[in-house]
């Protein structure tokens, strides 16, 4: 259910970026996904793994994120390993989280498992993630869907989240995806 849906972006920073497979093509379905979680009107949350030594989020992130969004800083791998975060994202009245970011085998497949653990849906967005490694990532793909998550796209979801052409935001969702 849309209203009940929540994306988490994890550690997207400016000393891990320039090392992850698929720059580009991340960085362009992350833009997108962002840009239509706005357009939906939905929840964004953004992680930092230890940014005084990662650096901060890359700057094209922040700039699609625009001015108001909060970023928690962390240090454990999992973004629910840190318990005001843990306690900030439970408490939300979510049960759907779209998950995307970097590393897909550290930060991302450990909040997963955790939010999988938790009881929430979670859907990870194999397009808007990535690792150093490709092998790193395709095995952190497959050990998120045995685990009970949902491996999909940016186009995919964003247009489950819209449902039908007749939706007032479908136009915009249309012409962020061309």
């Amino acid at each position: 259910m849309r209203s009940m849906t929540a994306l988490l972006i994890i550690d997207v920073q400016e000393k891990l970026f320039p090392l992850i497979e698929r720059r580009e093509e991340f960085l362009e379905n992350l833009q997108k996904v962002i840009a239509g979680f706005h357009i939906l009107g939905l929840p964004i949350y953004v992680t930092e793994q230890y940014p005084a030594g990662l650096g901060n989020i890359i700057s094209e992130v922040r700039h699609a994120l625009g001015p108001g969004q909060i970023y928690f800083s962390k240090t454990t791998f999992s973004c629910l390993g840190d318990e005001r975060i843990r306690e900030i994202l439970l408490d939300q009245k979510i049960s759907q989280w779209v998950m995307v970011g970097i590393e897909a085998h550290v930060c991302v497949l450990q909040t997963v498992k955790e939010f999988l653990n938790a009881g929430k849906d979670v859907t990870v967005l194999n397009d808007a993630i990535s690792s150093r490694s490709i092998y790193d990532y395709s095995t952190a793909i497959a050990e998120m869907r045995d685990l009970g998550a949902r491996i999909s796209s940016t186009e995919t979801i964003l247009f489950e989240l819209v449902r039908d052409s007749k939706a007032p935001e479908f136009k915009q969702i249309s012409q962020l995806i061309k």
